[in-house]
């Protein structure tokens, strides 16, 4: 791992960033009438023409900082080495498609593949999570407080999806025993309800570095645990599992998922 650049650097930055995004933002919430809408790996894996639109103003607006940029719909990197932009256009293209909520423009900066700046913009809420390695997360600027681990998964609400469910008995008996399950369709947002104490945990067998590299930094600056399924270390470069806790709770379903059923 490279070493942490200066503070300052990455304030202004993070000045940069949240104003991209929040233009990229205007931009899903004003997208004209043609959406351009097209079906990528199946029928409900959906991308349009807004979500192609805001990569290329974000990819041309970040392009000064001579940092390399992976998009969702089509800018790559040969290396994670050194510093590089991590973007998800529209996170929740479902959403944004058909309910016109709960979705959002998601940007970070990783170094040499950690998230050391990052931006959630919930776009219809007019919720900007912002954070810094080391500095805290904030919404619309004003600090968020660490999340309060004192309850255990049985007090809170667990975010999931059906295949989730179906793949994990040990979690659907984990949903009984808690205070009922969420599904918001972007995993973004799913991992802020985690951060802002809203949620207890995010469980999920398959993201790309896309969906979660900027609210894993938000989760991690909050206090929030963020592995793989089976507890080991989030590396962003890879696709694959997440759960996303406060530590107690993290520890409980980490133990009933992959350890003790009972």
């Amino acid at each position: 791992m490279g070493a942490m650049a200066p503070r300052s650097d990455l304030d202004d930055l993070l000045a940069l960033a949240v104003d991209v995004v929040r233009e990229a933002a205007a931009m899903a919430l004003h997208p004209g009438r043609d959406l351009g809408i097209r079906v990528k790996a199946d029928r409900n894996d959906l991308v349009t023409a807004v979500d192609r639109r805001i990569e290329e103003y974000v990819a041309a607006r970040l392009q000064a900082t001579g940092y390399g940029l992976l998009g969702e719909e089509g800018h790559g990197v040969e290396t994670w080495q050194g510093r590089v932009w991590v973007l998800d256009p529209i996170d929740g293209t479902m959403n944004f498609v058909q309910t016109h909520r709960d979705y959002a423009v998601s940007l970070a900066l990783c170094e040499d593949g950690a998230p050391v700046l990052a931006v959630v913009m919930d776009v219809v809420a007019d919720r900007c999570y912002t954070a810094v390695r080391a500095g805290g997360a904030r919404c619309n600027g004003q600090a968020l407080s660490p999340v309060v681990d004192g309850r255990g998964y049985r007090d809170a609400v667990l975010i999931t999806d059906l295949k989730e469910m179906r793949a994990l008995p040990r979690l659907a008996q984990c949903l009984e025993e808690s205070r009922g399950h969420r599904r918001y369709g972007s995993a973004a947002l799913e991992c802020v309800e985690v951060a802002a104490g809203r949620a207890g945990a995010f469980v999920h067998m398959w993201v790309s570095p896309w969906d979660i590299a900027a609210a894993s930094l938000i989760c991690s600056e909050l206090g929030v645990r963020v592995t793989r399924l089976d507890g080991t270390p989030l590396d962003l470069r890879w696709k694959g599992s997440v759960l996303a806790a406060p530590p107690t709770i993290h520890d409980q379903l980490l133990h009933r998922l992959m350890i003790d059923p009972r």
